[in-house]
């Protein structure tokens, strides 16, 4: 092999090469480009949403508890847990039986010092 055949194969394997880096920066590009405007598309969806008022969380939030019944809770004073005050709904079943809720005290644990 002559150096002008030398030469030649390494300026041909050069132009592959920098061909190569070429189309990888293109699709780099692409692929950056088609991220930062799905994120943007995203945030902008939860921006509006939050927005209107339409938040899932809390629209969720009032589904689960609305179902169900719950014991509400009073108290006089948050720091010191004297007495607490617990109502519970009777439970109505599928036969129209009613059953009372069974109540149990538990006893106050205060710590010792």
């Amino acid at each position: 092999m002559d150096p002008i055949q030398k030469r030649e194969l390494k300026r041909q394997a050069w132009m592959r090469l920098v061909a190569q880096k070429r189309r990888a920066g293109i699709l780099r590009g692409r692929v950056v480009a088609i991220s930062l405007i799905c994120f943007a598309l995203l945030w902008g969806v939860v921006f509006v949403q939050m927005a209107t008022g339409n938040d899932p969380v809390l629209s969720a939030k009032e589904k689960a508890t609305s179902g169900r019944t719950t014991a509400s809770v009073k108290r006089t004073r948050p720091h010191k847990r004297k007495k607490e005050t617990l109502e519970l709904e009777p439970e109505v079943r599928a036969s129209g039986e009613v059953v009372e809720p069974e109540f149990v005290e538990e006893p106050l644990v205060t710590s010792q010092s």
